[in-house]
């Protein structure tokens, strides 16, 4: 008898999340669908490829190691009458361990022994995959249905279902810097030799063990850091948060001509910083592609960028008077630089997108057939294939992890709406013959936008990004961004496709234009803050009358910097309107998160007027 056998690997959420550079991040979740392509290989090797259900391949190389796609971290597949699920889901477990142990010892290769208790390191590696797996016979009429609902209410059991293992390790020393959950298995007299043994300078400690003066790491943080891949597309290292808040100028100078002044300034910046006794090769990095004629990003971390991270490339400089020299001097080629191409002070912000599928458990229950249930599955694979595409070559992005229904990307500030956007209109494209109803409502897409300054922990940024997808996915077709500034509280907009999207895209028209002052949201904000302090008796007298007050303000608002003297007559009744439509803080804020986009927008692609809006 046929079996449906479902096999799933964790902790994944928790694993990718547990990141302080984007490296990690990358890393862990690149290593995660390499384990699941791993274990779909195994078992499609004993079974046939013809037997998987997710992930929907349909030819063998799809699943090879370091293929181009990805794998999500749940596996199904219908084990035909000559095998027993358990021999599949052994085969499986050996594919993944076997994948792993090669990972890991390439990347502890990677790693000075002197002072890395190796063998600790390896079996913290070895307990970090939860492999777990149900299957269920199919039997009656409904055989194959009612099997992979069966193993579904399985797999349910079983996730609550904690099985804890005794540990091979343990000491005291300190835990790990990513998540404190493993200790480090660096040993501490090397940090106490930092500065002190002949030769070990922070600088060496990061080129043997992959980390700074202070940090530790477990094994896993280490297999994080120090595993490679054949077809990475940044030979020196993932790109940093600075250079992802830098993209928006990155995509400028890829357009503009040639200017020997922007040359010029750009060279006598590095000299500078070399003459002050930066080293440069750790800020080189190698992007395929899109080599703007500053060779800016071709070559160069987009943190440079930044004042503030000024004082961290010249820290190996013991003489405290000549490094605050070197950095005065590196601050002011900075600002001869930047003056040259017209940004000041570049935006420190930086773009988290986090997408999931809606409803998609209502899809797959109405797919009652093995052969439907692979259809839905070739559909969701189709659409992670496009994602790359979406994220990275039309919206200049990075994707980090696309497995079925999920995306997680780095997307330029500027382009982060339309990214969302265009996701979502190509998932239900593909999933346009798979409705979760008797209605025939499609599956949609929900995304979160998380908003972060560079300098902020990345795990704090990621935390971020998947609050707002949660806030998206509470109305389902949605979109959420939240814009987190460290001043004041975040912001927060959320709003179905169509409305919430298409308003951004009107405000930040009006922001670029200068058609709405500034200080026009904050005092819509403040009339907000009444209504909301208002009981429910005083809130239904005051509404009218807050109204009012609003389109008074809108309409005696007169932009900064713009020539029109008042607001455009269409732009004045577009707000008043959705003033009357809206919540008066949707509109607020709406204002407010839309001027940040529109600032990112500028230094993109800067309006005629020129200038930050």
């Amino acid at each position: 008898m046929a079996h449906v056998l479902i096999v799933t690997l964790g902790p994944i959420q928790d694993f990718i999340a547990a990141a302080r550079r984007t490296r990690d991040l990358w890393f862990g979740s690149w290593l995660l669908s390499e384990l699941s392509k791993a274990t779909a290989q195994a078992m499609a090797d004993d079974c046939g490829l013809e037997s998987l259900v997710f992930p929907g391949v349909s030819k063998p190389d799809e699943l090879y190691v370091e293929s181009d796609i990805s794998v999500a971290n749940k596996i199904v597949l219908r084990v035909p009458d000559a095998k027993t699920p358990a021999a599949v889901a052994e085969r499986g477990r050996e594919g993944m361990r076997a994948r792993l142990n090669g990972l890991c010892k390439k990347a502890f290769d990677n790693v000075n022994p002197r002072y890395f208790e190796r063998e600790t390191a390896k079996d913290q590696v070895d307990d970090l995959i939860e492999y777990a797996w149900v299957s269920a016979p199919e039997a009656g009429p409904n055989g194959y249905a009612e099997a992979r609902r069966k193993a579904e209410e399985l797999l349910a059991a079983r996730k609550n279902t904690r099985l804890w293992g005794k540990v091979k390790w343990g000491a005291e020393v300190p835990k790990s810097s990513i998540d404190g959950e493993r200790e480090s298995v660096l040993r501490e007299e090397l940090f106490d030799l930092v500065g002190k043994e002949d030769g070990l300078t922070p600088k060496r400690v990061r080129e043997l063990y992959g980390v700074g003066p202070t940090e530790r790491l477990c094994g896993v943080g280490l297999l994080k850091r120090h595993g490679t891949r054949k077809s990475i597309r940044h030979s020196h290292n993932f790109l940093s948060t600075g250079h992802l808040a830098a993209w928006p100028i990155y995509r400028r100078l890829e357009k503009t001509p040639p200017d020997a002044d922007q040359q010029s300034a750009w060279e006598t910046y590095l000299e500078t910083l070399e003459k002050g006794g930066a080293d440069l090769k750790e800020q080189r990095i190698a992007q395929a592609g899109g080599r703007g004629h500053l060779n800016l990003f071709a070559m160069y971390d987009g943190s440079l960028l930044f004042e503030n991270r000024l004082p961290d490339l010249f820290e190996e400089i013991t003489d405290t008077v000549r490094q605050q020299e070197s950095i005065r001097e590196a601050r002011k080629a900075l600002s001869g630089f930047l003056a040259k191409i017209d940004t000041p002070t570049p935006l420190p912000y930086y773009a988290i997108l986090v997408a999931d599928g809606d409803r998609m458990g209502h899809a797959i229950e109405r797919q009652t057939t093995f052969e439907a249930h692979q259809a839905l599955s070739q559909a969701l694979d189709r659409f992670a294939h496009s994602a790359q595409e979406i994220v990275e070559e039309k919206h200049g992005g990075e994707l980090v992890y696309s497995g079925g229904d999920d995306v997680l990307a780095f997307v330029p500030l500027h382009r982060a709406v339309d990214c969302a956007r265009v996701l979502a209109g190509t998932f239900q494209e593909y999933l346009s013959e798979f409705p979760v109803d008797e209605e025939n409502h499609l599956p949609t897409l929900s995304a979160g936008i998380g908003v972060s300054h560079f300098m902020d922990p990345l795990r704090s940024a990621l935390n971020l990004a998947r609050k707002a997808e949660a806030l998206a996915k509470e109305e389902r077709n949605s979109l959420a961004i939240i814009v987190d500034k460290r001043s004041g509280p975040p912001v927060e907009v959320k709003g179905i496709w169509g409305n919430l999207d298409k308003r951004l895209d009107a405000y930040v028209e009006m922001h670029r234009k200068d058609w709405v002052p500034d200080g026009a949201a904050y005092e819509l904000r403040e009339l907000g803050r009444l209504l909301d302090k208002a009981d429910e008796t005083e809130k239904a007298s005051l509404v009218e009358l807050v109204r009012k007050e609003a389109e008074r303000i809108l309409g005696r608002k007169h932009p900064q910097h713009g020539a029109e003297k008042e607001l455009a007559e269409h732009v004045l009744k577009r707000l008043v309107d959705d003033v009357k439509e809206l919540d008066l803080n949707e509109v607020a804020d709406g204002l407010i998160v839309a001027r940040l986009l529109a600032q990112a927008w500028e230094e993109a692609e800067p309006t005629q007027t020129g200038g930050r809006p």
